[in-house]
């Protein structure tokens, strides 16, 4: 019989070759699901337009002025980075028959309809667009198709051996194939996808549960079924660190192997599939064979272009000095302008002259032949070029070829394949299953309204992937890790599994070689003079918790790398120092509160759905520090001083610093130092001798000689806006005093590394010592 069958991935495809021609039996035709429906699927005279195209296209629709209202920048790199939630929003709309009108009859929505309205005008816009040139896209082939009666007639039967979900669309797609043609669908059931039993039962065809059914679409019938029993064995394993999962996973693959188990016929899943990197750095023999590929976006060439975007958009000295690294000509560089519109052919000759066109690489050479033909006729400025080809490359991936024979692979690649052995690592809540972000723009109640996929539908398929990867394995074993405070997932739970152990790693499988890294003695510092350098609290403090520290930062002045992460106390500090450059105090909290905001608004780098949270978090939380300032300021206070930066003496020795605020009122001083974080170890009042935080007994020294009853406090921005007056002041400065002397006396130093490995995890010569997360 001329037959085709239908598989969920090109994996399950070689895996039923392979099986077929071990059994000495012809192979049947086959397919993948998605080119199945590509080939039954013909567009009238439409064309698919190409997924960077698109962008730009949806990009055009938006220019409409009520789009700003969905707080969507328009700006080709920040609309390009959000555009694909938009694209997910309309192409599930339309695979599941849902309009806007039924979105719109959800109470709960009721608060949107206004943004409702606006995505439904971008979708028309769109469409209107794409019309005018004559081509189609994803969201809208459900309402404008036509079957490919010829290609269907072909065979004389038609299996999809389902693994997962199917939408409306692609169930009515099939069942107006199944009038052509009989078609047959295999499925295993089990709590765990009842939504798409519900789906069939929906369409008149009651899949028994826990079972491997065989149903026939035309006739509306299950045609055979096998009950199946859901009792898993699985060895659960427990361990602290994340990448003691590495060591745990290769000594259980060696366990199966030594059983008898072929290495052919075993998995390593990695349901973060990022973990490859690291389980690659310790596969020294090559046993592993990473079925995900590795990622062009790793290699030398993607780098430099990284860092030539990066260099547009920041101009910081790091990145300048890492290109250079990679050997790019910097005179080169600085002769392209990132806002110079041009041609996509000058384009590619500037990356020629570059040497940043990789014609080694065959897919690359496809991926730049088709973009120079999609985009022939477009003018662009450089640096939207150079994104744009960024990412058209970061889709690229090369095959591992090293020939290693265990697989490894993500969970969506392990369906409609078995194996005899499966490791799972990474078995933690939050990672397994995986969080979705297609609720973007609709909630859970919606979703549950308009009979849409909710969280939980999805999260549940991912279980039933897992579920049918362990119930095919004559051994599994699944790990997970403790680190941060992390949870196993629930997931072991509703398996029934058995309760996790506390493993033994061989950590001997990662470190048994010699370390390639030359032994470092404790550096000295021979000629060490106190009073020749210009002390503050922050130095003195590294100096007294961290010798080595202090050696990197202040005597070979390696910098820290700049965050790229907003610094909240130091945006907030320089808030507060704008909120009284005008007004040294305030009468009303409304007043304060406005100017604020404003500020906070204002002098925010960002304006992304991150930093429109921040905004909301920070003047909430700013709430009660407006009160407790207005209160403060009609007790007669005001602001004299912001940021006073002011140096002197102490006991011999030289030291500066910078007040964030002082007030006075008729009698007093009040010296006010910010704090957005803890302050339980800068105020302590036992364990002096650990002391490490001198900063308000240098204020104090160097103050009192200027102001007549001077106070000291810290002033709690963030929690509850309170004042903490300093406490212990005068034993502290004793303490302090005892340092200068030691200080003065101390004419050489090791530089040795601290004792505690508390304070590792944040500092930024962590990699140095070789502490913190790089154990």
């Amino acid at each position: 019989m001329n037959s085709l069958h239908i598989y969920p991935t090109s994996r399950a495809i070689r895996s039923v070759t392979q099986r077929l021609l071990e059994e000495d039996r012809f192979l049947p035709s086959m397919m993948r699901m998605d080119e199945f429906e590509q080939r039954v699927i013909l567009l009238k005279e439409k064309q698919m337009i190409d997924p960077l195209k698109r962008i730009l296209l949806l990009r055009e629709a938006a220019q409409f002025e009520a789009f700003e209202r969905l707080n969507f920048e328009r700006e080709l790199i920040r609309f390009f980075s959000r555009s694909e939630d938009l694209f997910k929003f309309y192409e599930e709309l339309a695979v599941e028959h849902v309009d806007f009108l039924m979105l719109a009859e959800a109470d709960s929505y009721a608060e949107f309809s206004t943004h409702l309205e606006i995505l439904e005008t971008l979708l028309q816009r769109y469409k209107a667009l794409l019309v005018r040139k004559g081509l189609t896209d994803k969201a809208f082939i459900p309402g404008n198709y036509e079957l490919n009666e010829a290609f269907i007639c072909t065979y004389e039967e038609i299996i999809i051996h389902l693994e997962g979900y199917l939408s409306r669309f692609e169930m009515e797609l099939l069942i107006e194939v199944a009038k052509m043609t009989p078609l047959k669908i295999h499925y295993h059931t089990s709590r765990f996808n009842r939504k798409m039993q519900e789906r069939f039962a929906g369409y008149g065809i009651a899949l028994p549960n826990n079972a491997y059914v065989i149903c026939d679409i035309q006739q509306k019938k299950v045609l055979e079924y096998k009950p199946k029993h859901d009792v898993l064995h699985a060895e659960v394993l427990k361990v602290e660190e994340r990448q003691e999962q590495i060591a745990l996973a290769f000594a259980k693959i060696e366990e199966m192997v030594q059983s008898g188990i072929s290495p052919e016929k075993i998995a390593l899943i990695l349901p973060d599939e990022s973990f490859k990197t690291h389980f690659a750095l310790f596969d020294r023999w090559n046993n592993l064979n990473f079925a995900m590929g590795y990622d062009y976006s790793n290699g030398r060439i993607y780098k430099l272009l990284e860092s030539i975007w990066r260099y547009w958009q920041s101009g910081e000295k790091e990145t300048v000095v890492l290109m250079e690294r990679y050997g790019l000509n910097m005179e080169k560089v600085k002769t392209l302008s990132p806002s110079r519109t041009l041609e996509i052919e000058a384009f590619f000759a500037q990356l020629e002259i570059l040497d940043l066109l990789d014609t080694e690489n065959e897919r690359v050479r496809e991926r730049e032949y088709h973009f120079r033909v999609l985009f022939a006729k477009e003018v662009l400025p450089a640096k939207a070029w150079l994104f744009l080809w960024m990412k058209a490359l970061s889709g690229i991936t090369i095959d591992d070829i090293r020939g290693g024979k265990v697989t490894v692979m993500g969970v969506l690649e392990t369906r409609g394949v078995s194996f005899q052995g499966v490791v799972i690592v990474d078995f933690n809540e939050g990672v397994v299953p995986a969080s979705s972000g297609k609720d973007r723009f609709l909630n859970t109640q919606v979703r549950a309204f308009a009979s849409l996929p909710t969280r939980n539908d999805r999260e549940s398929l991912q279980k039933q992937y897992y579920k049918r990867l362990l119930e095919e394995a004559s051994q599994a074993v699944i790990i997970y890790s403790s680190s941060d405070n992390k949870l196993p997932s629930k997931f072991i739970y509703e398996l029934g599994l058995e309760e996790a152990k506390h493993a033994t790693v061989p950590l001997q499988l990662l470190y048994a070689e010699p370390s390639r890294f030359v032994e470092e003695t404790d550096p000295i510092v021979a000629d060490f003079d106190a009073s020749a350098v210009t002390w503050s609290a922050s130095r003195l403090k590294i100096f007294l918790e961290c010798k080595r520290k202090y050696y990197y930062r202040y005597i070979q002045k390696i910098q820290p790398k700049e965050e790229e992460e907003l610094n909240e106390g130091l945006f907030l500090h320089k808030v507060l120092e704008k909120v009284f450059e005008e007004y040294d105090s305030y009468e009303s909290e409304e007043e304060m509160e406005k100017v604020l905001g404003i500020l906070i608004e204002h002098m925010h780098p960002d304006n992304d759905a991150k930093a429109s949270y921040q905004k909301q978090f920070w003047q909430k939380k700013l709430t009660a520090f407006i009160q407790q300032q207005v209160v403060h300021f009609k007790n007669g206070w005001i602001v004299t001083q912001r940021e006073k930066e002011f140096a002197g003496e102490i006991g011999g020795l030289h030291f500066k610093g910078r007040i964030d605020r002082i007030d006075q009122n008729e009698t007093h001083t009040l010296v006010l130092d910010y704090k957005s974080g803890s302050i339980k170890e800068a105020n302590r009042t036992k364990n002096l001798e650990k002391l490490s935080d001198f900063q308000m007994s240098i204020y104090d020294h160097l103050l009192r000689p200027h102001y007549q009853n001077v106070q000291f406090a810290f002033l709690r921005i963030l929690d509850g806006g309170e004042m903490e007056a300093i406490t212990a002041l005068e034993e502290k400065n004793a303490l302090l005093e005892e340092h200068i002397v030691a200080l003065k006396q101390t004419k050489s130093f090791v530089a040795e590394k601290c004792e505690s490995l508390q304070g590792c995890k944040y500092c930024e010569f962590a990699l140095m010592c070789g502490r913190g997360e790089y154990l």
